[in-house]
């Protein structure tokens, strides 16, 4: 099975969520994450919060949507409403595709450690939860109702 995470910049929410399903889902997945308009580097407090929650921040880089396109995922999950104004790779439609609309931690107000620290708890506990079920023997409508239903 293989998941692909995309946002717009690839530097926060999508690098998170790739480091927490390589934790989680090593046993039945494998894991990328890609943005449309990826950054030079990951963002250093997600760096920081994802070494600081125990998953490992190694290997992770940005990079293009465009470096997925032989990788055919069996899973995409768009992070963040602003990619959803973006034209999505054709792979997309081959795939079971839900939405998260979790906002850019690095947009919102506060502190900025504590804004990423609750977007990791939130992307930690839905794909936690992913891996709870045995998403390799699901068909297409049911893996969608699963996808669906962490987020709940």
């Amino acid at each position: 099975m293989k998941i692909a995470f995309l946002s717009i910049k690839n530097m926060s929410r999508s690098i998170m969520a790739e480091a927490i399903a390589r934790k989680y889902g090593a046993h039945v997945a494998k894991a990328m994450s890609a943005g449309c308009n990826p950054q030079d580097d990951i963002h250093p407090v997600a760096q920081r919060v994802l070494k600081s929650s125990g998953h490992s921040a190694g290997n992770l880089v940005s990079k293009s949507w465009d470096h997925l396109s032989g990788w055919s995922p069996d899973i995409v999950i768009t992070i963040g409403d602003e990619v959803l104004k973006k034209k999505c790779p054709a792979f997309v439609g081959n795939s079971v595709h839900v939405h998260w609309s979790i906002p850019d931690p690095a947009n919102k107000f506060g502190n900025m450690e504590n804004n990423f620290k609750e977007t990791m708890k939130i992307l930690d506990k839905r794909i936690k939860k992913i891996f709870e079920e045995d998403i390799s023997i699901m068909d297409k409508t049911e893996l969608r109702a699963h996808l669906k239903k962490v987020t709940q």
